[in-house]
């Protein structure tokens, strides 16, 4: 019998982590752009490329922390101050976070289901 290729080793190994598990070092630069360079070569309807990264990092994240307990603060606004702190600090729990944003445009040819959603067209 063949040994499974690294590949396939990988992906029967990978586990995801909680929040609290994500701990530093984060990724270095150059992992962190061969990472999202692999990541922006996902199948891509029309070769549009949709999607932008955004990395958080360090102040970015408590900056970033901020407008999210300002979004939770609109959305609850009986929250207590624990749990208004608790969505301040969420982003800067991991040594980086790393936001994938969709900006699909209209296009003459390929509908936006079609660029957005792996699933089939709507009814």
């Amino acid at each position: 019998m063949q040994a499974p290729s690294p590949s396939i080793t990988l992906l029967q190994t990978r586990r995801s982590l909680k929040p609290v598990e994500l701990v530093g070092p984060g990724p270095s630069p150059s992992d962190l752009d061969t990472l999202l360079t692999i990541a922006s070569r996902v199948p891509d309807h029309g070769k549009l490329t949709p999607w932008r990264f955004i990395v958080f990092e360090g102040e970015a994240q408590l900056k970033a922390g901020a407008a999210v307990a300002a979004a939770f603060v609109a959305r609850y606004p009986d929250a207590t101050p624990d749990q208004i702190a608790f969505e301040r600090r969420r982003l800067a729990r991991a040594p980086l976070v790393i936001a994938v944003v969709s900006r699909a445009a209209p296009h003459v040819k390929i509908p936006e289901w079609s660029r957005c959603s792996p699933q089939a067209p709507p009814p």
